[in-house]
């Protein structure tokens, strides 16, 4: 009853699945109205994967990035844990959209995006402190930002500062 049009993404081969009664001409039809989206989809596809032995250099140095930051947020953490009477199960660099970290409140395990590893070592201790008092605390109520105040009290400055950046 349908046609299907996919491009391979490895090799930009193009292939069209139909119902077995459908006539070649419409086959046919259905692929030339198709032209220029599929020449536009091979030329990305094949240029993509052109371009991905030089990624393989960039995700090195992500991997570095990542490590080197994992490091200094287990050791805010243990910095932090005694002060703070709480203990985190495990942290977690990762690329994250639109948050510079999160923490489950039932695991307690704790996300850290990789770009704070490009803003002032401030900011990273801000978001390993907020996360480690979403275990005293889940949400984001008076009794949250009291705790804040309470273990890092120039909270406000820094979280301005980062709520005017954006998460790469």
């Amino acid at each position: 009853k349908n046609m299907y049009l996919r491009i391979n993404k490895e090799d930009g081969s193009v292939r069209i699945s139909a119902p077995h009664q459908m006539s070649d001409e419409r086959i046919y039809r259905f692929a030339k109205e198709r032209i220029d989206w599929i020449r536009v989809y091979r030329e990305k596809y094949l240029r993509a994967k052109e371009d991905a032995g030089s990624k393989t250099i960039k995700r090195s140095g992500i991997k570095t990035a990542e490590t080197a930051l994992k490091r200094d947020v287990e050791k805010l953490i243990a910095k932090w844990e005694p002060v703070m009477g709480v203990k985190a199960s495990g942290v977690t660099i990762r690329q994250m959209k639109t948050r510079w970290g999160s923490c489950n409140v039932r695991t307690h395990h704790i996300n850290i995006n990789l770009a704070l590893a490009k803003k002032p070592p401030e900011c990273l201790e801000y978001v390993v402190v907020h996360e480690l008092t979403h275990i005293l605390e889940p949400s984001h109520n008076a009794v949250f930002w009291g705790y804040m105040t309470q273990f890092y009290p120039n909270w406000k400055r820094v979280r301005k500062y980062l709520n005017d950046e954006v998460p790469e």
